[in-house]
């Protein structure tokens, strides 16, 4: 008999769902496309992604609702990372697809059943797993943990395993590994670093910025304006987290708060924003923009090359050119 395969399936957007795996005995995402349940292959699905909203159906993101619709099959193993806590929750898939908006509510209505096996420390996988496990796609294979996690299973400590073998991963997947790679160096920059650094991105992006020192910082992390002087708008005020945890919207508010006349305010967090922040009326009526890791990220790919030396000492990056059609 065929070995089951291992996948990761998130726990949302902000890793909401990952603490309510076991008692809810479902994994789920999230995309606005309503029951897919009859769809039979990505061209369809792709079709009716692009009708429920121009641009939604990437190849990335079409493969990633494919996979969870039907790639996954019955007995297959799922893993659910939690950030906080630094652990894995193991589950293995107990049935097909379904429509359920009333399992983890609305914006996760893709459900599929699963029986929850156990949950263990992240650190319990060697390296090369644990890059795999950090990718930031929301649904893909992880065949490379499939023989700690049978030692795991047996009730034994993951040692060396020989003979293990890893599906040829495919460009999104090396992708999505290679952005969880560089959130995970961006949450483990210390504070005072991490905001230098993104002044430097602010910095590729044409403002000038000036840093607060360290300590109590009244909200602000980073002044940044579109001169030398400071004296043109907008004058914008920079709050940065880089954290495993969704900043909350007391936190933003606080940033909303001591913006003076003519001022807008920038909340950068690599962990996320809470739903009650991303609808706060401050956020709505742009006196606010938040920016999470994803989104950062994509600014550092497109500027990287503009960014000042301090930035790219602080991530040093490197270019990676993979085939678009790789031999599977």
């Amino acid at each position: 008999m065929d070995e089951p395969l291992v996948w990761v399936v998130r726990g949302g957007d902000n890793n909401e769902l990952a603490s309510k795996i076991k008692s809810k005995a479902h994994v789920a995402i999230g995309w606005p496309i309503g029951d897919i349940s009859a769809v039979e292959d990505r061209s369809q699905l792709r079709a009716m992604m692009e009708d429920t909203q121009p641009g939604l159906g990437t190849p990335t993101s079409v493969g990633q609702v494919f996979r969870f619709l039907r790639d996954i099959q019955q007995g297959d193993y799922i893993l659910t990372p939690e950030k906080i806590k630094r652990e894995i929750h193991v589950t293995r898939c107990k049935g097909p697809y379904r429509y359920d908006p009333s399992v983890f509510g609305p914006d996760y209505p893709n459900v599929r059943p699963v029986e929850y096996l156990l949950s263990v420390k992240r650190d319990v996988f060697p390296q090369s797993v644990r890059n795999t496990l950090g990718s930031v796609l929301t649904v893909f294979r992880a065949d490379a943990a499939w023989p700690y996690l049978q030692q795991l299973l047996k009730g034994g400590a993951p040692g060396a395993a020989g003979g293990e073998t890893e599906a040829a991963l495919l460009p999104d997947e090396l992708e999505g590994q290679a952005r969880g790679q560089i959130l995970e160096v961006l949450d483990n920059i210390d504070h005072h670093d991490f905001q230098f650094f993104v002044a430097g991105v602010l910095e590729a992006l044409k403002y000038e910025t000036v840093v607060g020192g360290k300590g109590k910082d009244a909200g602000v992390d980073i002044l940044a304006h579109p001169d030398t002087f400071g004296l043109a708008s907008p004058r914008i005020k920079v709050q940065v987290k880089n954290q495993k945890n969704a900043a909350g919207v007391q936190e933003v508010g606080y940033l909303n708060g001591v913006l003076g006349a003519g001022e807008k305010g920038l909340f950068i967090c690599t962990g996320g924003f809470s739903k009650d922040a991303l609808n706060a009326s401050f956020v709505r009526n742009g006196q606010v923009a938040l920016v999470d890791g994803n989104q950062l990220l994509d600014i550092i790919l497109e500027h990287y090359e503009q960014f000042p030396q301090r930035a790219k000492q602080l991530l040093p990056l490197r270019r990676l050119y993979v085939p678009e059609n790789p031999v599977l």
